[in-house]
């Protein structure tokens, strides 16, 4: 398993123009399910079938806020969604940093399809069934679970280690030796910090040499990629 070069070698070698086709008709099923299924999209989607990938760009834009105001009109869920609840086996929200939290709910598919997607994400990114994870975000409603079911799925040896405090997490780090984690910049900052504090030289006695960064801005400044 190690030596593949793909993860998905059927999907991930088509030629672009077969590629685009291909999505073009995922697409396609995709608008139907929601406008067969959603009374919301079933007004604000064109009923006629897309010709080319380009014509995503005319769909109406969804933001956060009329999620949340459709969500709130029809408690839980909302209009938006588009399978009767007996399907839904999962859900996350935001925060509710910056209003009343959204949620996000899946099918059993949904979630199979997510690991599937972060663990492609994990294997293009260098991950491989010899690495150990070590999973240093909120499990609390936010999606966590996919993230690190993904690394599982290719064969990593994974940690759940959530959201914990920082001298905790380096503790797991220092006894299981991971080589990767995902945070947030922040805490990937937060931690190099608290390290350098209790005599932990980051560069030398730690064994993480891959951060996967979300949740908020800065993983792509140069400041914040020098420091963690």
């Amino acid at each position: 398993m190690t030596d593949k070069k793909f993860w998905d070698k059927k999907i991930e070698t088509l030629p672009r123009r077969e590629l685009e086709k291909y999505q073009l008709k995922l697409q396609n099923n995709e608008l139907a399910f929601a406008r067969r299924g959603s009374p919301y999209y079933k007004k604000v989607l064109p009923k006629t079938k897309l010709k080319s990938i380009e014509e995503i760009a005319a769909l109406p834009f969804v933001t956060k806020q009329i999620i949340r105001e459709h969500q709130q009109a029809e408690k839980p869920f909302g209009d938006m969604v588009a399978v009767p609840e007996r399907e839904i086996v999962y859900i996350s929200a935001s925060s509710g940093s910056t209003g009343v939290p959204t949620s996000s709910p899946f099918t059993a598919q949904d979630f199979e399809d997510f690991i599937d997607c972060q663990a492609r994400l994990f294997w293009r990114s260098g991950m491989r069934n010899t690495d150990r994870y070590i999973h240093a975000l909120n499990f609390s409603l936010f999606i966590g679970g996919p993230c690190v079911l993904g690394a599982q799925k290719l064969g990593a040896l994974s940690i759940h280690a959530g959201s914990i405090p920082s001298e905790r997490l380096l503790n797991f780090v220092k006894q299981f030796q991971p080589g990767w984690t995902w945070t947030t910049p922040s805490f990937a900052w937060y931690l190099g910090e608290t390290a350098k504090k209790a005599g932990i030289d980051p560069a030398k006695d730690l064994s993480i040499r891959n951060i996967i960064c979300s949740g908020e801005p800065g993983g792509a400044i140069k400041e914040t990629r020098e420091n963690c």
